[in-house]
């Protein structure tokens, strides 16, 4: 952090201080909402090409980022039931990674990907349009989602 000045700065403006009740002081950072996001939407793309052939060109209608825990046990269920938000609506096309996954189980645990355990995971879904969510460390939870 002595080299980088700028990176500093930058993590310096979004820290936000505040007295809890107890009279602890708390520090909150604000990501870069518009910078995650572009990062979110660039990894679905990867993920949407990767299993379905299909380069997302236009810009998605919904991108979400959350923390797990900040979502209610609904929301989580929700989330976490990737095979019922149109996993199984259409057939993948014949040929795809995502057909060879749907045929096989390959790779998949209750509908996601694991790529790394506890560190990374991922599903994709096509009905209606393509949507991706992903969970970094079991901690950050993504939805990226293109209508057709």
């Amino acid at each position: 952090m002595q080299r980088h000045e700028k990176l500093r700065a930058r993590i310096e403006r979004s820290k936000t201080e505040y007295r809890a009740a107890d009279g602890e002081i708390c520090l909150v950072w604000t990501p870069e909402t518009e910078r995650v996001n572009r990062v979110i939407v660039k990894n679905a793309r990867g993920h949407a090409f990767y299993e379905y052939g299909e380069p997302m060109l236009r810009e998605p209608v919904q991108v979400l980022a959350a923390p797990l825990e900040s979502l209610t046990a609904a929301q989580r269920d929700a989330f976490e039931n990737i095979q019922d938000d149109g996993m199984l609506a259409g057939w993948p096309e014949v040929g795809s990674r995502m057909m060879t996954r749907v045929m096989t189980g390959q790779d998949l645990r209750d509908g996601w990907m694991i790529v790394q355990d506890g560190v990374y995971r991922y599903g994709a879904a096509k009905s209606g349009g393509i949507l991706v969510r992903s969970v970094l460390f079991e901690y950050l939870a993504t939805e990226v989602r293109w209508d057709e």
